[in-house]
């Protein structure tokens, strides 16, 4: 709720005006009741006094007469003085005849007389019964054992209490009356400072960011001046920049020839730009509606549901849906969730025509498949005859030697097409790979008979170690994998030394490794390795085509598991490392 600056001022002037009464008037009551209480203990004291006073003359000369003229002065004095005998029967009073002193009761329990008898003097301030007045009582004790009291009425000290009280109530008043039209004057102050201030603020929350303070009411509201100042200039580059980089965003959005579809945390179309609005035209209806009315893609709606469903995710989620539109055109989502969730803001979904991509795709795979399959028949012939001639008898030696060239080289270029054909067929079937509970070491086996010639031939030793859980694969690719890895690292490995084959269980999957003493992997070649063709030219180039690490990724992805490289790793120089799901 916002206060205005005359409900302010009120706030201020009852504030202030209950602070200034209880200032004014609690010190009033107290200085009343400590004045009335020591005005009643003087009165004790000079009513003691004049006992003392009158004991003495008594004591001097107790002659009849002296003693009728002391108790004259006390009437005069507007004093009552008592004479009792030690028993505290009254002897002769100033206020009462004699004849009528027989009919006072024994002051004997008095207590100003007990005190006196105890301690020689006492006072006391009580009612008396005798008058039907209060008085301050003042007793001391004679020489004969008697008891002289005075007594003085309280009315006569309450009537010049009142007097004071009077005069000190006429100051209390004047002080408060100061007090609060000072009150009234600051807050009137203060209203036309807050008010003058308020404005300017105000002028700013409606976009007048140049509104300023440039008169204070006074220095006292400098700093908060000072501080509504900072707070507009702030403000004003804060709006500029918002704009700014509001625009920038326009411009990027629009200038794309990707669709971007921003989504709210509920799942519900919030913004687009033109090159999704071209895809879908009838996306302009959808606001506010699920992502599925706008582009309507069950998977892409699966998508938008699976990563609002996930709890605060450790870093930003994505997914990528494929889909096709017609006639022929295929398309591919990016979805992706921030890691900070905003109010706002849900998933952003990025959505690019790959049509061309995906037939340059096909071409390219349909081209290698049709020219390995072109290349087998004469590359079969040639091998056949360069044989033919490495056989003759009276073929000289020269020419022997050019035909076994012919026949090596014939012999890897076969290979090579056979390595096309196999990743050739691979890609072309989409479906994922049939596979069943197979014993990885029997997979193994099956390479090694093929790789046993060419570990032989450099004296090398195969070491290993195989977990006998089963793992889902087909035995064939499986083997071929484990026979394009021996053979890797037949090539490098130095001669005479040890291949390392292991395998062991981590979770639900069987992790294998292949690892050497080779030349090692450059690190920043480790992550190219898979691609076909892509050869480590300085340290691992021995002429091949690099397919067979490409072979081997492709099968281990269509098994659903993964296969990477690390150099070095553990003690080994180079390893490559693949998983597979275990059958149970």
């Amino acid at each position: 709720m916002i206060t205005s600056p005359g409900a302010l001022r009120t706030r201020l002037f009852l504030a202030f005006s209950a602070v200034t009464l209880i200032a004014a008037l609690l010190p009033a009551v107290l200085t009343r009741n400590t004045l009335y209480n020591d005005r009643m203990a003087l009165a004790g004291k000079e009513a003691l006094a004049r006992a003392v006073f009158a004991k003495s003359v008594l004591d001097a000369d107790p002659d009849p007469q002296v003693m009728d003229r002391l108790f004259h002065t006390a009437r005069q004095l507007s004093c009552r003085m008592t004479l009792t005998d030690a028993s505290g029967q009254v002897v002769r009073d100033s206020h009462i005849d004699m004849p009528h002193l027989s009919e006072l009761d024994n002051h004997g329990d008095r207590p100003e007389i007990e005190e006196a008898r105890t301690k020689g003097h006492g006072i006391s301030l009580r009612h008396s019964n005798s008058l039907g007045v209060d008085a301050v009582y003042a007793a001391v004790l004679l020489e004969n054992g008697g008891i002289l009291r005075m007594a003085v009425p309280a009315a006569d000290v309450r009537r010049d209490l009142e007097t004071e009280f009077t005069f000190l109530g006429t100051v209390v008043v004047g002080v408060i009356f100061f007090c609060l039209l000072l009150t009234a004057l600051i807050t009137k102050h203060v209203q036309k400072a807050v008010g003058s201030m308020a404005e300017v603020v105000a002028s700013i929350s409606r976009d007048k960011r140049f509104r300023r303070l440039r008169q204070v009411p006074g220095k006292e509201f400098l700093p908060l001046a000072h501080a509504v100042n900072t707070m507009a200039d702030t403000i004003e580059a804060y709006v500029q920049t918002t704009q700014d980089q509001h625009g920038q965003l326009e411009s990027i959005l629009e200038c794309m020839h990707e669709g971007v579809l921003v989504l709210s945390p509920g799942g519900t179309v919030r913004r687009w730009n033109k090159a999704i609005a071209a895809l879908f035209p009838d996306i302009g209806k959808a606001e506010g509606k699920p992502v599925i009315e706008a582009v309507p893609v069950p998977a892409l709606q699966d998508g938008v549901d699976d990563l609002l469903g996930l709890d605060t995710p450790t870093r930003a989620p994505a997914r990528t849906v494929q889909f096709e539109l017609p006639p022929g055109r295929f398309l591919v989502a990016h979805l992706t969730r921030p890691l900070h969730s905003l109010d706002s803001l849900g998933v952003i979904i990025v959505i690019y025509d790959a049509t061309e991509i995906m037939r340059l795709g096909a071409m390219r795979r349909d081209f290698v498949s049709n020219v390995s399959h072109e290349l087998r028949t004469p590359l079969t012939a040639i091998r056949g005859y360069a044989e033919i001639l490495m056989l003759a008898e009276d073929l000289p030696e020269e020419r022997r030697a050019f035909a076994a060239v012919i026949h090596h080289h014939a012999a890897a270029l076969s290979k090579l097409i056979s390595d096309l054909l196999v990743l050739a067929r691979i890609e072309n079937d989409p479906e994922r790979i049939e596979a069943v509970p197979v014993d990885a070491s029997t997979a193994f086996a099956d390479a090694v008979a093929h790789c046993r010639e060419k570990a032989d031939a450099k004296g090398l030793g195969l070491e290993t170690q195989f977990d006998p859980r089963l793992v889902l694969a087909n035995a064939s690719l499986l083997s071929q994998v484990f026979r394009n890895l021996l053979e890797n690292a037949c090539r490098y490995a130095p001669e005479n030394s040890i291949i390392r084959i292991a395998s062991g269980v981590q979770g639900t999957n069987m992790h294998f490794s292949v690892s050497d003493n080779g030349p090692g992997i450059p690190k920043e070649a480790l992550t190219r390795i898979f691609e076909r063709f892509f050869q480590v030219r300085e340290e691992r180039n021995s002429g091949t085509s690099g397919i067979g690490l490409a072979i081997c990724k492709h099968i281990i992805e269509r098994h659903g598991g993964g296969i990477w490289a690390e150099s070095p790793h553990a003690s080994w120089a180079t390893a490559i490392l693949f998983t597979l799901p275990l059958a149970d």
